[in-house]
């Protein structure tokens, strides 16, 4: 459509608990150790909520960062989507954060597509946004966030999860842009993977002070805890995300007026579930060690739907006008991607 608006990122920001837990914190709760961590997963430490924080709190947090980083009136935005799984509750999230930013009509959700739900509400947001441009000529923002708390969520006697994990949320307002646009997203599921991650029943893990946490103080129930069958998952999720990578460029190609190739792509965001799956990924792709993003695994842990936004907080800026890709994969299995272009 001629003189279609060009949408893309106009602020980010992050939300993360106080509480740092290291490797050395987490020797006192199970049989494991900072090398068996960081050989494995390559993770140093992770961010915890404790008591007085929550999942609502720290989204809250990431969503006024934004917002802030962006330089517009909340009341500008008319849409919020939040990718998350560990708000098993209602209502959604996403409503409770425009709750709590005194936003006035607009229309929120949350989307749960284990930690590609980023890229899905992305998606989801983009599509609003060009419809209600297209058929109405609005031009307004969508604020969408990925946010999880999966220390609540995960069984904290078994070393081989609850060392993945860290909680954090990550924002970014979608809006119209003259420089910076999203290109083309691509997302999908995977059905027949179900049984290897996942959670089938609600349970609550409070962490109050993870610090001086043992196995003795730890949560005990006979509930299910997040369950993950690691060894196979590995391959999948490779697989996945080198796939939709090269899906998302396809998708961007199949209209454009000048294509893009792999060698075009500056930089990646792949989702940091643990290094070995990012470091598999860089290989897969042939791309250089500087060309992905890895601070995430191994300062804050896999935040599950928050850990492609947390990075983007400390790469905002950066690379003028470089084509980056951002891909994610999860329960579900769903995983997806976006392919973007960085303001000038």
């Amino acid at each position: 459509m001629e003189n279609f608006p060009k949408i893309g990122y106009v602020g980010v920001g992050r939300g993360l608990p106080e509480k740092v837990l290291t490797n050395d914190h987490l020797e006192r709760m199970v049989d494991t150790s900072d090398e068996w961590i960081q050989q494995r997963t390559g993770i140093k430490t992770r961010r915890i909520m404790s008591e007085g924080e929550t999942l609502l709190s720290i989204t809250t947090d990431a969503a006024r960062n934004a917002i802030e980083n962006a330089g517009i009136d909340p009341q500008q935005i008319s849409y919020i989507r939040i990718g998350v799984n560990s708000h098993m509750r209602f209502p959604s999230l996403a409503t409770m954060v425009q709750r709590e930013l005194k936003i006035k009509d607009a229309q929120s959700a949350d989307i749960s597509a284990g930690c590609a739900g980023y890229i899905f509400a992305v998606e989801d947001a983009l599509n609003h946004l060009a419809v209600e441009y297209a058929r109405y000529g609005k031009k307004t923002y969508a604020l969408v966030i990925g946010a999880d708390a999966l220390s609540r969520i995960v069984d904290w006697t078994e070393r081989a999860t609850c060392v993945l994990f860290g909680d954090g949320a990550g924002a970014a307002v979608l809006g119209p842009v003259e420089s910076g646009e999203i290109l083309a997203t691509h997302t999908r599921t995977q059905g027949e993977y179900t049984n290897l991650l996942y959670l089938d029943e609600f349970v609550y893990s409070p962490m109050k002070d993870s610090t001086n946490m043992t196995i003795e103080t730890a949560f005990k129930t006979n509930y299910p805890f997040l369950h993950m069958e690691g060894r196979k998952v590995f391959p999948v999720a490779v697989r996945s995300m080198m796939a939709d990578i090269k899906n998302v460029i396809a998708k961007y190609n199949h209209r454009a007026d000048e294509p893009v190739e792999l060698s075009d792509i500056e930089f990646v965001f792949p989702h940091q579930a643990n290094l070995r799956i990012v470091a598999a990924v860089q290989s897969g792709m042939k791309l250089k060690p500087e060309q992905v993003y890895r601070d995430g695994v191994i300062n804050f842990g896999n935040t599950s739907a928050a850990t492609i936004p947390i990075g983007y907080v400390d790469h905002w800026g950066k690379r003028p006008g470089a084509i980056e890709i951002d891909v994610s994969f999860g329960a579900g299995f769903a995983s997806g991607a976006i392919l973007r272009r960085n303001r000038d």
